[in-house]
This record gives structure tokens, sequence and C-alpha cells, in this order.
């Protein structure tokens, strides 16, 4: 299980519109909005990274959402099984800071 803190960037002045849509995900928490800055902190709980990956691209794909960026993970059970011997499923494939490099170039075309 990996429990990631992240901000979410929105359009202007729709912030509330995403939060509708954050709010029918049961694995998403909201945490603040910032309307000003139209930003919305979320905590994520998911699987595995890659089902997080999944889901985040998801969400990028509403018209709304400019981007999604994580400032916090937490590993405890998968480190837990990996020092029990426990095959984990944890890649970590896009979160690096060249992987967030591709991406910021990506945003910077818009």
């Amino acid at each position: 299980m990996i429990l990631v803190g992240s901000v979410v960037t929105c359009l202007k002045d729709s912030t509330n519109s995403v939060a509708e849509v954050l709010k029918d995900y049961p694995n998403i928490d909201i945490h603040a909005i910032d309307e000003k800055k139209s930003n919305i902190l979320i905590t994520i709980e998911e699987e595995s990274d890659f089902k997080l990956e999944e889901l985040c691209k998801k969400l990028q794909e509403h018209p709304f959402i400019v981007q999604i960026s994580h400032h916090y993970f937490n590993f405890e059970e998968e480190v837990d099984k990996i020092e029990k011997g426990i095959p984990t499923d944890l890649s970590l494939k896009g979160f690096s800071k060249s992987e967030q490099r591709k991406e910021r170039d990506i945003l910077s075309e818009y």
C-alpha cells in the first residue's frame, strides 16, 4: 500500500468542480482547497505505484486538471514486506527527477 500526498493544480476558477470529481474516488481524500492559487491538497492511497500512475493519468484527462504533483510518499508496508523477503510490486517508475522533468517539459509547451 502506498500513501501519497499530492497537489492537484486546476484551471482558474475550477477548483470546486474538480473537487466534486475527486470526491467520487474512495481512495482520495481532500484536505484543503486554495481557490486563489487553483490548488487542491489531497492524499491518495493505492495498492501499487503502477495503480497510482494509472489513476493519475486518468485524472489528468479531466479538462480542468493541469497537473498532479506528488510531494510525499509513504511506503511503510512495502518496506516491511521487503525486510521479510516478501515480493513487492514497487518499481517507482515515473517518479524519478528525470521523469518529472519530462512531465514539466511537456507542460511547458502549453
